[in-house]
Order: C-alpha cells, then structure tokens, then sequence
C-alpha cells in the first residue's frame, strides 16, 4: 500500500491507479506530516513537490525528505524550471534521491521499477561538468536561479498599495467556500471594482458572472494578479490551495454542525493553531449568538462572524454587507440609508 502526498499537483496523483491506505492534501512542514503520519507502514510514498513548504528552496525540501527512507520516496515534480533544472534534481540525486517524475505514468513505473544511481547521474555530471574545477557551481547555480525565479514571483506583489486580496477557504467540508465567494463579489461590485478566482475547479462558471474567472496554477495565479493590478479587490475561493503569500486576508469557513465539528477536530486537534491567523467563520450556521462561547471552547477557534443561512438568490443580503463592513469595507455600511430602503423588517 501507498501513501500519497497531494497539492497543486491533484490531477496527476488523483488519476493515479495504485492501492493508497493513506492521502493527504495541502502544503505541510516536516512537523505537520509526521504528526500526520505516525505508526504508517507502506510501500511507496509519492509527494507532490508544491505540497512541501517553500518547494523552492532546495534546503527545504531536503529537509523534508529526510523523513523518510529515500528509496520509498517518489518525487512528483512540477513545470517550473527551477524544480526541473539539474541544479535542483542534481542536489536531488546527492542526497540519495533517485526518483521523481512529472507525469502519472513515471510515478506508476517508478513504484515496480525504482532508479538507480546510474538512471539519474547524468544530472549530476550535465551540471558539474559545465565547470570542472569549481565543485561548488551546482549550488551557486541553484541560488542564482532560485533568485531568479524569486524576483519573478514577487512579481504580484506589484499591484495598487490599496488592493485587498481575500481568501475563502472551507475548513469542514463542503462548508460553502464556493457560494459565499460568489456573494463577496456580487455586493463588493456596488462600491468597488472587484474580480472573483477559483482555484482548481470550475463551479464558477455556473454562477454565469463575467467577473469570475478560474486558474488552474501558481502561474496563472500571478498572470491574473497581474492583469487585476488596477481592481480594488480580488476574491479567491482557495479550494484547498495555501494562500499565505498571496492573500491579505483569509477566511476560514467551518458548518458548526456536530458530526463535522468532531470529524474536523478528530482529524486534527491543532487545526485551531493553523486557522489563527485568518478569520473563523460559521457557515450556514444555526448556532444563536449566545452560543458562539461554546463552540469557541469547544474547538479553540476565535470565531469572527456567525453567518445564517441565506438565499443566495436575492440581489442583495444584507448579512453578507455586515460581514464586508467587519472587513473594513466601509462603502457596505449596512446601517446607510440605501439597506434602509432594501432592508426593511416588516
């Protein structure tokens, strides 16, 4: 049996047809992935390369990879060219790992016919051998092109000082990341410019909005950065991506139900520490105020707005408009006299 490892590579390791006893998804740190597999025997271990933190940096990435027996290890690599130069895949086969792949097909070879060292010194020699007499160039040339692809990476931090970037990421599942990103836009388009992306899918397009747009990559993340540089706000339904370096702010959406509270907690007990910087949000929630220090006990999450259940068909909500205005989105004050029109309690 085989444990899988998955991030922005999900389509390759999903369509993968191997016996798996365990697969994990997201963007995980040497402590993280032990915790989340202590007691584990299996055979192979394939690890989508964007799921390490800071995947670019080689020393990262060896240290992660330390965890476990570089034989049971393949590498699922992605289309940077950092990651595929012989600089990065010779430090590979350095440390003794042998290999990785970029397809679903090399994977499958891979597990019944692991490399040698002969099947991948030549990444070794096509670096070194470009400068015989200076060991050190393979790593002087990682670094030159790990700066390289850091300044183009930068690259969307370039926009207007005054553009908010918002994540909307589930926590439970199917928590409604997807509607409640669509219902940002839609109000946040009556004060503001605003464009909505969706990371590695395409329920979007059902909502049949111009403004909504998907990216199936990092690179076509940044692309859409940069072409949004003059919109005031950009919404991003994360999809499971880690966003950390891209987003302002991050909300994080859990249904306050009781099966999928307990399933989340049993899950992880320290997925409270991992939401702490972002905003908790209680989807579709039918907990009353007064008990939101109860559920905040219960699970350690500092929760920052309690959102009802809403039909999303109306053309504004003023929920939705009280929850921007805690954002600081003040051109949604619910309290102007245009909700007093809209919004009148009978």
């Amino acid at each position: 049996m085989n444990i899988v490892v998955k991030n922005q590579n999900y389509k390759i390791t999903d369509s993968l047809n191997i016996e798996v006893i365990k697969t994990l998804s997201g963007e995980f740190s040497l402590n993280e992935i032990r915790k989340e597999l202590i007691n584990f025997y299996y055979n192979k271990i394939i690890i989508d390369i964007t799921a390490i933190k800071n995947h670019y940096d080689i020393n990262s990435v060896l240290e992660f990879l330390r965890e476990f027996e570089p034989s049971k290890i393949i590498i699922l690599l992605n289309d940077s060219k950092v990651i595929n130069s012989n600089s990065f895949l010779g430090i590979l086969v350095e440390n003794g790992y042998y290999n990785f792949t970029r397809n679903a097909a090399g994977i499958n070879y891979l597990i019944d016919n692991p490399n040698q060292y002969e099947d991948v010194k030549k990444y070794v020699n096509q670096s070194s051998s470009i400068n015989v007499l200076n060991p050190s160039y393979r790593v002087d040339n990682y670094v030159e092109e790990s700066k390289i692809f850091n300044e183009n990476n930068t690259a969307f931090n370039k926009k207007n000082k005054n553009q908010k970037i918002i994540g909307v990421q589930n926590i439970t599942d199917h928590a409604g990341a997807t509607t409640l990103a669509y219902m940002l836009v839609k109000q946040l388009k009556l004060n503001y410019s605003v464009k909505g992306i969706e990371m590695n899918k395409q329920d979007f397009v059902y909502f049949r909005d111009s403004d909504l747009t998907l990216c199936t990559s990092i690179d076509d993340l940044k692309l859409k950065f940069k072409e949004y540089t003059n919109i005031d706000i950009i919404v991003i339904d994360l999809n499971g991506f880690e966003a950390y370096d891209y987003c302002d702010e991050i909300l994080y959406l859990v249904d306050p139900g009781l099966i999928k509270l307990n399933k989340l907690i049993k899950k992880d007990n320290n997925i409270y520490l991992k939401v702490k910087n972002g905003k908790v949000i209680l989807n579709r929630s039918a907990i009353k105020d007064e008990e939101i220090l109860t559920i905040e006990f219960e699970t350690k999450f500092k929760i920052f707005y309690n959102m009802p259940n809403f039909n999303d068909r109306k053309e504004r909500i003023q929920i939705i408009d009280i929850l921007l205005y805690k954002l600081g989105f003040h051109k949604q004050n619910p309290n102007s006299g245009i909700f007093g029109n809209v919004f009148q309690k009978k």
